[in-house]
């Protein structure tokens, strides 16, 4: 996607920078040394276009690649100067506003490199370390009661309390379908998410559920899933 702030479109190489109401970048600072440089971009989201409130509180553009540069609207053929690149980070609501944080390359500097020694397993359920095979552990469901966008129930699911418990559940109709959610947690076919859909949850819409791996060494890598030589904790 391509913005300028701009009052015209400006065609850049292949790529078109439309002009976009209600977006506005902060100024930008730079430091020397490693401190992460951060700028915020305020956008008015547009439920007709590309940029929904849905994906903004859902997370689909964290982490998202971005690149800040300067042209020449006039002949944009003079070429562009980068000011800033880097990723997408923490989105939070401002009214009717969302303020997306852009943190530059040194925020990969920022996180530990290497493996932690640790009680629990390090590993993704069902990643190339881990080994479990999701096929026997995916489960398709119903709704048969709705109490919230976050709580809801599937009777027909008699499975042990918290066995979804960390799992991922994502939703195959409705006006939420290919939204994914963590379980927080599952008792009696109540299912009770870590965050809520972003649309209303209604009776009888379809969805499909991961069993929930709580990376503990016995009872859910021995016990649940079989696979304790892949245990990836101390």
């Amino acid at each position: 996607l391509g913005y300028t702030s701009a009052a015209i479109d400006v065609p850049v190489s292949a790529q078109l920078y439309r002009s976009a109401g209600g977006l506005d970048v902060t100024s930008i600072v730079s430091s020397s040394g490693l401190a992460v440089d951060n700028l915020e971009l305020t956008i008015l989201p547009d439920d007709a276009g590309t940029i929904t409130r849905a994906d903004l509180l859902t997370g689909k553009w964290n982490g998202a690649a971005f690149e800040l540069f300067e042209c020449n609207y006039a002949n944009p053929a003079d070429g562009v100067n980068i000011l800033k690149t880097g990723t997408l980070g923490d989105v939070r609501l401002l009214r009717s506003a969302f303020v997306v944080e852009m943190r530059s390359l040194t925020q990969a500097l920022q996180q530990p490199v290497g493996i932690v020694t640790q009680k629990t397993c390090r590993y993704r359920l069902g990643d190339a370390n881990c080994t479990v095979a999701l096929g026997p552990f995916t489960f398709t469901g119903s709704v048969t009661a709705a109490a919230s966008p976050q709580i809801f129930t599937d009777s027909t699911k008699a499975q042990a309390a918290e066995y979804f418990a960390e799992g991922l559940l994502t939703m195959t109709s409705g006006p939420n379908a290919g939204y994914t959610q963590k379980v927080k947690a599952f008792a009696s076919g109540v299912f009770t998410l870590s965050l809520p859909m972003p649309f209303t949850v209604s009776v009888t819409e379809t969805f499909s559920v991961i069993a929930g791996c709580q990376k503990r060494h016995l009872v859910d890598c021995k016990t649940k899933f079989n696979n304790i030589l892949n245990f990836g904790g101390e």
